[in-house]
């Protein structure tokens, strides 16, 4: 520790010598934030939630190379194997309660409500909003933890724009992207993007191998826009690998028993929103998207391949959200939306038998899922004298029908393997919830730099597809949605030249939604916890700001625990209890910015230990550092090591039996990079 705290100190003394630049303080409280509102900007001073704002000038003076690392330094906010977890919920579940939105568009898939931040090109991110236990009256229960929104660079005023950049790094990181745009008239303009990726992992036989591509057009209404995009994404790799014992972990924690699963997901997506301003008071906006999603894996044919299923998947979808606003005084406004999502999910998967010399793999079980749910709501937001109050209600029916036709027995064809079913047991399910949301708010605006605030919102979430068709009956033989309610207090204040943000919240939560990867052979991983549960927390942002220095920290504390059912009394798994950060951005010269990030994770227990009974995972820091020099004629070079001393630790674990499975995560990694814009 004393050498990561070294390198700060280094850094702030490095100031004494350095020039003063001039700096307005209060861009940090006035930065806007359009996710409460989707279009509308709102200074972050006026929301009642303890949100964090990461600008695209942050993400590059930081040396952030993808969305996920933009993320590490958020309160609350835990990534496990690039699934966020907020405030508290456990491991593989987070991304399930949290939206990811992109301009205000959803990104989580409508099958297993995952987004997956590889998708997100980095250099195209103007800012990235965080608003914990906030969204969900606007965009539905899986919003029950939070929303991200990210927001992307407008297109230039000018006839031509773009941008290239390449970057390499270790375990045989390549990365190249581009940008290219132009002004067409006056009101039209049009840009393409592309991105590409490729990397070995940490893990032997890992590979990862990404794709990205998408053209947009904008044309400028008369007090609005209309814009269109089209996305092509590519995931191709060897996807998960096995998790390994302590033994196994303590003698090599690159070893991989199987190679992994070849995976391959792919994604078109067709976007159309719109915004436009009615009359001086009345304003009109949506959002359409169709999406086509296949999805596939297989293991290796050979002696190690494990005991789980090959499978198919194609998902069609389709999601729109439109919303009138309508501003009846200062700061005053009420918006009236409806949304709705359909979603048709065609799953296969198959399974091997006989022996490893001569394997059959078989068609094992056929699944068709049909999904939709629509949604209405009315959020208000009334400015009185120094208050800010909102009060917003929403209420969504989701409607589920899945019919299973798994296949009993089989004969060989020893010509060719195939093999042609003979009986089928088939099963019909429905399930059809309605949810209710509610949220209540209070800001209190103390003067032009300081704020006090109260919110209370609580929030019901259904099953996923994936959870619903993944679903332990035995542990829960009813599907019931999940509830969280929660309370939070706040501040924010900026004092001279030092920004401060605290908040402290309860979370009350009900038959929440959980997942066992230790329950995979009783047919299902998900299920309802049998109790309720409790979360509360104290949340803590500083930044200074000395000219040319900026100095931050974050600290969370959370106690998390299940207050009734089985496990009464016990610490919720896979959560820790202190999380914090500490970072230093130092502008050595102009335009030559160095950085550096601490992070420190505390100690929990393993993910699906609900009983307590082993030791608990281990705490780890990790440091990251960055240089990176801006030149005046658009060329920047840039450079850093990710986990400087080299750590090692692991990222995931969970109890299988009586053993704890590891995943270990990467040690010290290097890379660098250049980027011209023109």
């Amino acid at each position: 520790m004393s050498k990561k705290l070294m390198i700060l100190g280094l850094i702030v003394a490095a100031n004494t010598y350095g020039g003063q630049l001039d700096k307005n303080y209060t861009t940090k409280l006035n930065e806007s934030v359009i996710t409460t509102e989707r279009y509308e900007e709102t200074p972050v001073l006026e929301i009642s939630k303890n949100v964090t704002v990461v600008t695209g000038e942050e993400i590059e003076e930081r040396g952030y190379k993808n969305v996920e690392e933009a993320l590490t330094m958020i309160p609350s906010l835990n990534l496990i194997e690039g699934e966020i977890s907020i405030r508290g919920q456990v491991p593989k579940m987070g991304n399930r309660t949290v939206v990811i939105l992109v301009d205000g568009v959803p990104q989580n898939g409508m099958d297993n409500r995952v987004a997956d931040l590889d998708f997100i090109p980095i250099e195209q991110v103007e800012k990235i909003e965080v608003l914990p236990s906030g969204g969900a009256v606007m965009y539905g229960g899986n919003a029950s933890a939070g929303v991200i929104n990210i927001v992307t660079k407008d297109n230039p005023d000018k006839k031509y724009w773009g941008r290239v950049g390449t970057e390499i790094g270790s375990f045989k990181y390549r990365k190249f992207n581009g940008t290219v745009g132009t002004k067409i008239t006056n009101r039209l303009s049009s840009s393409v993007d592309y991105s590409t990726s490729d990397k070995k992992g940490y893990r032997r036989g890992e590979k990862t191998d990404l794709d990205f591509v998408q053209a947009s057009a904008d044309y400028k209404l008369d007090a609005g826009n209309i814009g269109f995009k089209y996305s092509h994404n590519k995931r191709d790799g060897s996807g998960r690998a096995n998790a390994l014992s302590r033994k196994e972990y303590e003698q090599d924690k690159k070893s991989n028993k199987y190679i992994g699963r070849n995976s391959k997901d792919i994604q078109d997506k067709y976007i159309l929103n719109f915004d436009k301003k009615l009359t001086s008071n009345l304003e009109a906006s949506g959002v359409l998207e169709y999406r086509e999603r296949e999805y596939k894996y297989r293991y290796p044919d050979d002696k190690n391949r494990p005991g789980y299923l090959n499978r198919d998947k194609k998902t069609d979808s389709f999601y729109s959200n439109i919303q009138l606003k309508y501003n009846y005084g200062n700061k005053s406004n009420v918006i009236i939306g409806t949304d709705y999502s359909k979603a048709k999910v065609k799953e296969k998967s198959y399974g091997y038998d006989g022996d490893l010399k001569d394997p059959i793999l078989y068609n094992k079980k056929n699944t068709d899922t049909n999904f939709y749910a629509i949604g209405g709501y009315i959020l208000n937001k009334l400015s009185y004298d120094k208050f800010l109050f909102t009060q917003g209600v929403r209420v969504e029916k989701n409607v589920f029908d899945e019919d299973i036709d798994a296949l009993k027995t089989y004969k060989k064809n020893k010509k060719n393997y195939f093999v042609k079913p003979l009986e089928h047991e088939y099963s019909h399910s429905k399930f059809s919830p309605t949810n209710t949301d509610y949220e209540l708010t209070a800001n209190y605006l103390l003067d032009k730099d300081k704020s006090v605030y109260v919110s209370f919102n609580s929030v019901k979430r259904s099953p996923t597809l994936t959870e619903y068709s993944g679903w332990d009956i035995k542990d829960s033989p009813t599907r019931k949605s999940q509830q969280l309610d929660t309370i939070e207090l706040g501040t924010k204040a900026l004092f001279d030249n030092i920004y401060l943000a605290a908040a402290t919240f309860y979370i009350h939560g009900k038959n929440e939604i959980m997942y066992d990867p230790a329950k995979l052979n009783n047919g299902g991983s998900f299920y309802n916890l049998n109790g309720k549960t409790e979360r509360k927390g104290i949340e803590l942002i500083s930044e200074q700001y000395f000219g040319n220095l900026t100095l931050r920290q974050n600290f969370t504390y959370m106690d998390n625990k299940l207050v009734s059912g089985r496990y009464k009394g016990n610490k919720i798994p896979g959560v820790p209890w202190i999380t914090a950060g500490a970072g230093a951005t130092y502008e050595i010269i102009e335009n030559l910015f160095l950085n550096a990030d601490l992070k420190y994770t505390g100690k929990s227990y393993f993910a699906n230990d609900f009983q307590n009974e082993k030791d608990k995972a281990s705490s780890h820091t990790l440091t990251d550092i960055s240089l990176r020099y801006n030149m005046e004629n658009g060329l920047s070079i840039y450079g850093g090591i990710d986990n400087l001393f080299g750590k090692k630790y692991y990222n995931y674990a969970y109890l299988s039996g009586n053993d704890i499975k590891y995943s270990p995560a990467p040690e010290r990694t290097y890379y660098v990079g250049l980027d011209y814009k023109f």
